[in-house]
């Protein structure tokens, strides 16, 4: 008998974690990788930001507080969000949470049952098909297409909405393609909403990277659209914006009073309360006037970063690479490359049971990391139902310009080292 229980197998995790243990043994043998796996911004938190956080501790404002998150944090956040989203927060209806992962769980413990059918962004955040199996729920992933930049419309929601639909995830910005919805787009997905779901459905709008846009465009939200702002779970946090990754701040603005209040439930039961210290550094991000200009430059270098990028991937034979919108992501296809390269061939010969675990894509991942030190994420990472066939890399663009023009340059090397990846398929030992 296993000590685990059954649902424990139903867990998935977030690779761009896990590979770090393949990273460090590339490491040891005293390789320099270049790292871009990681979604996290190479900026450090704002000055003005660490000062309120340190002069909190140092006043000893370091013991437990109210589960939902202190009032003065939730009127910023109601503020920030009523005049963003053109809507009425109250902070009644806002929980703050230790980052922004928590309401994902705590969406699908409220508001599904097993059976229930949750439909979700693929590829998208690898922790959404981790929970929606995990709570015994139908998922349904709603595949976004590299001909339509990664953006999906109201066509492809109401092919997939049924009476059994209880959630819809919707991240916009998108991790890890960049996409991004258009004010049009999300009129349009509204109004499919208000005609085939029904009362109990709840959107999850997943608005981490709401800053982080580019070429002149503005975040939209489907909160803004008409009826939405009463059924959606409004998502987002400091790490992105603000380069407060290891802060752990999020929050979510919850459609009622009362299902804020089983949001809060879900913190005593689980976090008990986020540091309060933490919070009061929170608020001053998005209080202080300072911190617009910095998230301005910051996303001005992302945009930078992405143009040199999205140019040197399109160059490679084999490759290529929408421009994304949005996030600090770029996408590529590697289809042709895994083709002349061999991975695609060498993947059919594979087992069954090897073949469940592993693609394409994350067989040149690994060979790219090991043989080439550059560690990136295979499309299989962001949603495996559904994913066979689709040759995808993610690429963080969140390091600085030299680590990746060279993270690319050994990239280009990777799909040309036919040798070298007949040598490294054949020892069979980083195949996933």
């Amino acid at each position: 008998m296993s000590v685990f229980s059954r649902r424990v197998s139903d867990l998935g995790t977030e690779n761009a974690f896990k590979i770090g243990d393949d990273i460090k043994r590339c490491e040891e043998k005293g390789m320099k990788v270049i790292k871009l796996n990681l979604g996290e911004p190479d900026f450090n938190s704002a000055e003005n930001i660490n000062r309120v956080g340190i002069k909190n501790i140092e006043a000893g404002n370091s013991h437990y507080t109210d589960p939902q998150g202190i009032l003065p944090l939730r009127k910023s956040i109601a503020s920030q969000v009523s005049k963003s989203r053109g809507i009425d927060a109250v902070p009644e209806r806002v929980v703050v949470t230790t980052g922004a992962k928590p309401p994902i769980s705590y969406t699908m413990m409220a508001y599904v049952n097993p059976g229930d059918e949750v439909i979700y962004p693929s590829p998208g955040f690898p922790i959404y098909e981790s929970w929606v199996t995990f709570v015994g729920a139908k998922p349904v992933p709603l595949h976004l297409e590299e001909e339509k930049n990664f953006r999906f419309d109201a066509g492809d929601i109401e092919k997939l909405i049924t009476p059994k639909t209880k959630v819809l995830i919707i991240n916009s910005p998108s991790n890890p393609t960049g996409g991004v919805l258009t004010e049009d787009d999300l009129k349009d997905i509204a109004a499919v909403i208000r005609e085939k779901a029904g009362p109990g459905l709840r959107i999850y709008s997943d608005e981490v990277y709401e800053d982080i846009v580019f070429d002149g465009k503005r975040h939209q939200s489907i909160v803004s659209q008409p009826g939405m702002a009463e059924r959606t779970v409004l998502v987002s946090g400091h790490s992105k914006s603000y380069a407060m990754t290891g802060w752990r701040l999020g929050y979510a603005v919850l459609p009622t009073v009362d299902e804020a209040m089983v949001f809060r439930q879900f913190n005593i039961n689980i976090i008990s309360c986020t540091p309060p210290f933490i919070q009061e550094a929170g608020k001053q991000a998005l209080d202080g006037p300072e911190n617009r200009d910095i998230v301005t430059s910051m996303v001005a270098e992302f945009q930078k970063r992405r143009d040199v990028v999205v140019d040197a991937l399109n160059a490679i034979d084999g490759v290529g690479c929408q421009k994304p919108e949005g996030a600090f992501y770029v996408f590529p296809n590697i289809g042709g490359a895994c083709e002349t390269l061999g991975v695609v061939g060498a993947y059919e010969g594979l087992d069954a049971k090897t073949k469940k675990v592993t693609s394409p894509s994350t067989i040149f991942q690994m060979f790219a990391l090991y043989e080439h030190g550059v560690a990136t994420m295979d499309r299989r990472s962001f949603g495996a139902i559904g994913s066979e066939g689709r040759h995808f890399l993610r690429l963080s663009t969140a390091t600085d310009m030299d680590s990746l023009k060279e993270g690319v340059r050994r990239i280009e090397a990777a799909t040309v080292d036919k040798e070298g990846f007949k040598v490294f398929f054949e020892k069979g030992d980083h195949l996933y």
